[in-house]
């Protein structure tokens, strides 16, 4: 059984993990720049969750007034399905919450069972579907919201 997580923010030194981790979880990935970009800016949070051989994923979460976006939650194939991306979706949203989001919202592929499952099962609810938003594959994402808790 793997062991639980820790999470912490992920800070600009942390990048290469968060790299560690994008490049394994996804065909089609962020750029390093990007990335790096986001760690400093004060809109933006990466929550990066670690045990003790490494990064095992991270959530990377923006807040602009009341509302937030959840633009990414990656876990590492290996760690999918021990609770991890659960535990970053529920921290992810506290976070949001603490910092004044009201209401979120996040894109997945429609064809992601577990990723859907997960975000379902954690309370959000689908409000909308882009058609052909990953430009990859033209594949169609939910647009899912959730109002948080104060």
């Amino acid at each position: 059984m793997p062991e639980p997580v820790r999470i912490r923010l992920a800070a600009p030194q942390d990048l290469h993990l968060v790299l560690h981790v994008d490049v394994r979880a996804f065909s089609r990935h962020w750029p390093a720049e990007d990335f790096a970009a986001e760690l400093v800016d004060p809109m933006t949070s990466i929550w990066l969750a670690e045990d003790d051989a490494g990064p095992v994923g991270y959530a990377h979460v923006r807040v602009i007034v009341d509302e937030g976006e959840l633009l990414n939650l990656a876990v590492l194939p290996g760690r999918r399905r021990t609770g991890a991306g659960r535990a970053l979706l529920a921290h992810a949203e506290e976070e949001a919450g603490a910092a004044g989001a009201v209401r979120c919202f996040l894109e997945v592929r429609r064809d992601n069972a577990a990723a859907v499952g997960l975000y379902l099962g954690a309370g959000w609810e689908q409000v909308g579907i882009r058609r052909a938003y990953y430009s990859e594959d033209g594949a169609d994402a939910l647009v899912l919201s959730k109002v948080l808790e104060a």
